[in-house]
């Protein structure tokens, strides 16, 4: 009985005062997405219901429907859904990576970081890995990312070679 006394208390204590430190992630629901056509200033589409978890161990994730892109113009909304994004058969499109430098980001001072991440971005049903600089700003304990990159269409089976063959995809998260 002693002995399982002692074993109870060191796991308590052990749990209790582990230095452990907790993770602490941050998340939205109103995130935005920019698609842009560098070559085609019209090709132009924003996504402001983009959800996105961040967590002070740099793990990060984006997901988004295709369908709530919105374009100035509603018949190129439509041809990006029915004609190139298929968002009835490829509804989705998800990003899951990490920040590889997380730890220059103070989450608890108020500052900008350059940050670089790395990760898997799939759209269109084809997942490929995607590399870029960005910023997480800290302002009141609440980050803000940011980052721009750019991706070939053709590399995730979209055929819009027509249209442009390259894309700019802005983030703009700010997190809770």
């Amino acid at each position: 009985m002693k002995y399982s006394l002692t074993i109870c208390l060191t796991a308590f204590a052990l749990c209790c005062f582990n230095p452990m430190k907790a993770q602490k992630t941050f998340g939205t629901r109103n995130g935005q997405i920019i698609f842009q056509s560098p070559t085609d200033l019209d090709v132009k589409a924003i996504n402001n219901e983009v959800s996105s978890r961040l967590s002070d161990n740099g793990s990060l994730s984006f997901s988004l429907l295709i369908k709530s892109f919105r374009f100035k113009m509603a018949e190129m909304q439509d041809h990006f859904n029915t004609e190139y994004l298929h968002s009835n058969q490829y509804p989705r499109g998800d990003f899951k990576g990490t920040i590889a430098n997380i730890k220059t980001v103070n989450f608890k001072m108020d500052g900008n970081y350059p940050v670089e991440v790395t990760g898997d971005l799939t759209l269109h049903g084809v997942t490929k890995k995607v590399s870029t600089k960005g910023s997480v700003t800290i302002k009141n304990g609440k980050p803000l990312a940011n980052a721009s990159f750019p991706i070939t269409v053709k590399d995730f089976g979209i055929k819009a070679e027509d249209v442009t063959k390259k894309v700019t995809i802005t983030v703009n998260c700010q997190y809770q």
